[in-house]
């Protein structure tokens, strides 16, 4: 940051309050009419902590009038016991509910001081609130809250991973929290990226040491059948594009830039789509990773990572919480240009954490034209507002990172 004054908080204030009172909306929508999703996901993990404590295969075990079952490594599952011996799933998501919200709070404290460090003055107790407000609560948050979902937890670890990383030079903290995300749900492992690039070796090894033991853990305690299981059951569906081909349903619940690749060219054989999703995003994080001496040039090439992160892979729409860092202090530290006033528009656009069947759904039950529906359909089923928005935030990042570039000299 320069001596000047702090840009303007407006743009993250407008982003931030929007966020949290359409999170607001979606809360209350989900509770009135579909109320069965509250406590969906700790329902499958609740299960399947009593299945493995009675010797169950916990991977066959699903709730009654659920599509799906446990998904993560074996190693996972005794983090869930303590809930099998509460009565009920209910009294489990009451409590996994204060773990989520006390996660996101502490998410919501990382992310203020992230930006208050880098810029230089304290946060108005405004913003602060605001902060806070859309971790707990906006859209990105309220279903993994609501769902019971295991995404704050995780992302609190990747926060504090970079605060030891970029802020204390603990690597060795900093790549066991990154590791313990990866374990869980995998795709984190991306950040590995960012340490790459860093040459955080000692973040890496620490990592690498992390997940390896993890595994070794898993495989002494469950044993290799409950592990080749888990592959086959749980690792090979996620890892598998099938249903991209031919164009991916509109209704899909998915933020990736596989989306749009599979509209565009719905003829490619399944595994062309992970290639070029990431062929997509590559020029990207090369051009933002040339530089990344100032805090902002490191904050930008970190975005992109966790943008990778999220929208390389066939994640969910509520994985886009996971961008949470580095997205809010970035709000605060772009300063006035094209670059802050393209990241503001894609960080409000991803707002609207919606889908072409959600969009359908509002137009039916309210006085909305259908078509007002009609003409947002085909880009609706081209890519979700998220995924434009980050499109647009990793434009601002180029802007930026090119707007910081040192101007060649003339030769004299």
């Amino acid at each position: 940051m320069t001596d000047d004054a702090p840009p303007s908080p407006w743009p993250a204030r407008i982003v931030l309050l929007a966020g949290v009172l359409l999170g607001i909306a979606g809360a209350e929508a989900t509770l009135a009419r579909r109320a069965s999703l509250v406590g969906v996901d700790l329902k499958v993990y609740h299960l399947a902590a009593e299945t493995a404590l009675a010797g169950g295969d916990f991977y066959a075990a699903s709730p009654a009038g659920h599509p799906y079952s446990y998904v993560y490594p074996p190693v996972t599952i005794p983090a869930f016991y303590p809930y099998a011996l509460l009565d009920g799933w209910e009294a489990a998501f009451a409590v996994h509910t204060l773990v989520n919200v006390a996660a996101a709070v502490g998410v919501a404290a990382l992310l203020v001081a992230f930006t208050e460090r880098y810029r230089g003055t304290e946060l108005p107790w405004v913003d602060r609130a605001l902060v806070g407000a859309f971790a707990v609560a906006s859209l990105h948050s309220v279903p993994s809250i609501l769902y019971g979902e295991t995404n704050f937890p995780l992302l609190l670890a990747i926060a504090a991973g970079f605060w030891w990383l970029e802020v204390d030079g603990e690597q060795t903290k900093a790549g066991v929290a990154f590791a313990l995300p990866a374990v869980v749900k995998l795709f984190p492992a991306a950040v590995g990226l960012w340490l790459l690039r860093r040459r955080a070796w000692r973040a890496i090894a620490a990592a690498t040491a992390t997940g390896v033991g993890a595994f070794a853990v898993g495989v002494a305690a469950f044993g290799v059948d409950t592990h080749l299981t888990y592959v086959e059951r749980a690792l090979v569906p996620r890892l598998s594009n099938d249903q991209f081909v031919g164009g991916l349903d509109p209704a899909a619940q998915l933020v990736t830039v596989r989306r749009p690749l599979s509209v565009l060219f719905p003829s490619l054989p399944s595994s062309a789509y992970t290639a070029l999703g990431f062929l997509a995003l590559a020029p990207v994080v090369a051009y933002t990773f040339r530089r990344i001496e100032t805090p902002i040039e490191r904050l930008v090439a970190i975005f992109v990572t966790m943008a990778v992160m999220v929208v390389g892979f066939p994640s969910l729409l509520l994985y886009f919480a996971f961008l949470f860092f580095p997205l809010v202090p970035l709000l605060y530290l772009f300063e006035a240009g094209p670059e802050r006033a393209l990241f503001a528009t894609g960080a409000f656009v991803s707002n609207v954490a919606l889908t072409a069947s959600n969009v359908e759904t509002l137009v039916t039950e309210t006085p909305i034209p259908d078509a007002a529906f009609e003409a947002l359909a085909p880009a609706l089923a081209l890519a979700t507002p998220p995924l434009y928005g980050t499109a647009l935030m990793l434009a601002g990042c180029v802007l930026a990172v090119r707007k910081r570039a040192p101007t060649p000299t003339a030769p004299s």
